[in-house]
C-alpha cells in the first residue's frame, strides 16, 4: 500500500491490504479471448434491482445509534457496543484523506525509483535472514521470503511505520461520512468481533486512516480470516511479531492463488516494429510472446511451469520505458494493493533481495499530470467515442484501453500510455487551450 510508507499508500488509493479495500487503481489481468461465445436467447435480460437510497445522518450521534441497533441485530450486546463507541468522534482528516485526490499524480517511474532502493533491499534481506521462523513460513505457504519482504517493506518499512490511528475511530468516521458506509460498517463489525473474542485488544487495534493494521497492514476482515501465528506462541500479533505479520501476508497470497516456482514478472525487450497494441490486450504464454520477438532482458530461460503460464505485456511508462511480461503472481501481489506501481515496487525489491540484477532499461523522466489534464483527457476520449467510463481523473485500465484504441485509430504508437504531451493535446480538444503542468507554472 512514503517516502513515508503510508503517504504513498494514499497515492495508491487506500493503504494497503488488500482484497477488501475498494476503489482500486487497476483491474485484474485481461482474460484470454474465448473462441466462441454461447448465447442464451430463451431468457430475457434480468431487470436490475434498484439500489436503496443512501441514508444520511444529521449528527454522528444519529449514526452511532443506528449502528448500535445494527450491531445488536448481529448478535452483539448493546452495552458492549455502546461502550466501544462511547468516546469516539469523527475525524475530519480521515474524511479528507478518503475523498481527496492529489492535484498532481506521481508517474509510475518516479514512484518506483523512490520505492525501490538498495537500503530497502538490504534491510529486508537482513531482517529476513535474522528471523528463524522464515524458512518454515516459506515451506508452509509456498511464497518466497523475498516477496514477503517486498510487501513488508512497502507496507510499513519493516514495521517502523504502522499508523497510530484507533481503527474504531477510522471506520466509524468513514461510516458516518457515508461514501463507503457499507464497507466501513462491515469492517467495524469485524473489529467488534476481534475485541469480543479476545483476539486483540482495543488498544492494540491501531493502523492507518483507512483502518489497515500492523506490519503488513491488514484490514480487520483479513486479520480475522487470514491472520496466522507465525511464531507459534498461540496468538496472532501482526503489530509486534514479525513472524505473525509475514505468515499472515503469506497466507493471503496463497489464498489468492500464488503459484510456487513461478516469477511474478520478468523484464523483456521489445523488437523494432513491434505492435504495441498487444500490450494489456493479449494474455498469452511466454512462448507465444517470444514468437513475436518479446524475450527476456536478462538472457535467461523460462522454466517449464512458466512456459505455459498466461502472461500480459505491461508498459508502465509506455513504449519508451521498461517492459515486463507479468505472470499470474504479479496479479496475486495486486490482490494486496491493486496498483501496477505497487506490484512493481514489491516485485523489484523482492528481486533485489534475491540477488537479481537491476533493470536493463532505464526509467524515463516523466512529468506529473494534473487532475485537470487527466480529466480533460478522459472527457476528450469520451467525446471522441472511446469510452473511459466515469471522468474521475484516475488513469486506470479503462482509460488506458480507451487511449490505446484512440492511438490506434489515429496512427499513434498504441501503448495506452498518457504522456504529459499527449494529455495536453487531448485536453486542449475539450478546453480550447493547453492545460499547463507544474513545470510551466
Amino acid at each position: 500500500m512514503k517516502r513515508r510508507i503510508l503517504s504513498l499508500c494514499l497515492f495508491l488509493g487506500a493503504c494497503s491490504t488488500a482484497t477488501s479495500v475498494p476503489t482500486p487503481i487497476d483491474n485484474a489481468p485481461p482474460k484470454p479471448k474465448p473462441t466462441h461465445e454461447a448465447k442464451d436467447e430463451t431468457k430475457p435480460a434480468p431487470t436490475p434491482t434498484p439500489k436503496p437510497a443512501q441514508v444520511t445522518y444529521a449528527t454522528f450521534a444519529d449514526w452511532r445509534a443506528a449502528f448500535v441497533t445494527k450491531a445488536v441485530a448481529q448478535g452483539f450486546e448493546r452495552t458492549f457496543v455502546e461502550n466501544i463507541l462511547a468516546d469516539v468522534q469523527p475525524r475530519a482528516a480521515i474524511v479528507q484523506a478518503d475523498s481527496g485526490q492529489p492535484e498532481f499524480s506521481k508517474p509510475i517511474s518516479a514512484y518506483v525509483k523512490n520505492a525501490v532502493s538498495n537500503a530497502r533491499v538490504e534491510g529486508g534481506r537482513t531482517r529476513l535472514s535474522a528471523n528463524p521462523d522464515v524458512p518454515a513460513i516459506e515451506a508452509k505457504y509456498g511464497v518466497p521470503r523475498e516477496v514477503l519482504g517486498g510487501i513488508w517493506g512497502m507496507e510499513s518499512d519493516f514495521g517502523r511505520v504502522q499508523g497510530d490511528i484507533d481503527v474504531v475511530t477510522a471506520f466509524a468516521t468513514l461510516a458516518f461520512d457515508g461514501r463507503r458506509r457499507d464497507w466501513a460498517e462491515t469492517q467495524l463489525l469485524t473489529v467488534l468481533t476481534i475485541i469480543k473474542t479476545g483476539k486483540a485488544t482495543r488498544e492494540e487495534l491501531k493502523g492507518s486512516w483507512a483502518g489497515a493494521m500492523g506490519q503488513t497492514q491488514f484490514l480487520p476482515e483479513n486479520y480475522l480470516k487470514l491472520g496466522q501465528d507465525g511464531d507459534g506462541n498461540g496468538h496472532v500479533d501482526i503489530w509486534k511479531s514479525d513472524s505473525d505479520a509475514l505468515a499472515s501476508a503469506a497466507n493471503l497470497l496463497r489464498k489468492e492463488g500464488w503459484r510456487p516456482g513461478q516469477a511474478w514478472a520478468v523484464e523483456v525487450t521489445i523488437p523494432a516494429g513491434f505492435d504495441y497494441y498487444l500490450s494489456e490486450t493479449e494474455t498469452q504464454n511466454p512462448v507465444w510472446w517470444a514468437e513475436k520477438g518479446v524475450v527476456r532482458a536478462d538472457g535467461g530461460t523460462w522454466n517449464e511451469s512458466e512456459k505455459a503460464a498466461p502472461a500480459v505485456l505491461i508498459l508502465p511508462s509506455g513504449a519508451k520505458g521498461p517492459a515486463f511480461l507479468a505472470l499470474p503472481n504479479h496479479y496475486v501481489i495486486r490482490k494486496y494493493n491493486n496498483s501496477t506501481a505497487y506490484a512493481l515496487a514489491v516485485g523489484l525489491n523482492a528481486d533485489g533481495m534475491a540477488g537479481k540484477g537491476a533493470l536493463k532499461a532505464p526509467w524515463p523522466e516523466e512529468q506529473p499530470l494534473s487532475i485537470a489534464q487527466r480529466k480533460g483527457t478522459q472527457t476528450a476520449l469520451n467525446a471522441a467515442g472511446f469510452n473511459v467510463g466515469a471522468v474521475d481523473g484516475v488513469i486506470g485500465v479503462g482509460t488506458r484501453k480507451a487511449l490505446r484504441e484512440w492511438q490506434k485509430a489515429n496512427g499513434r504508437v498504441a501503448d495506452g500510455y498518457l504522456s504529459y504531451e499527449l494529455a495536453n493535446e487531448l485536453s486542449a480538444k475539450t478546453t480550447g487551450y493547453t492545460i499547463l503542468g507544474p513545470s510551466s507554472q
